[in-house]
């Protein structure tokens, strides 16, 4: 697996990226936001609730945290 790497960042938001990817034509595989209680983590794949972690003291922390997409793959939906 690539190592994550920070691109970009700026006072409220920075990029995560894959190590080896170009920055230029890369979907980012992660954005941190930096909120009230401090930085956010919202991974770019997921669009539901568990996309989002921290909060965090830094965005480099956020790195650590990073889990592939493909690691937690799509919830199963359970009708009730």
């Amino acid at each position: 697996m690539n190592e994550i790497v920070l691109h970009r960042k700026t006072e409220t938001i920075a990029i995560l990226i894959g190590e080896n990817d170009d920055p230029q034509t890369a979907t980012p595989l992660a954005t941190v936001y930096r909120m009230k209680d401090g930085w956010h983590m919202k991974l770019t794949h997921r669009h539901d609730r568990f996309a989002w972690s921290g909060p965090f003291a830094e965005p480099a922390e956020a790195i650590e945290r990073y889990t592939p997409t493909d690691v937690t793959g799509p919830l199963q939906r359970i009708a009730v």
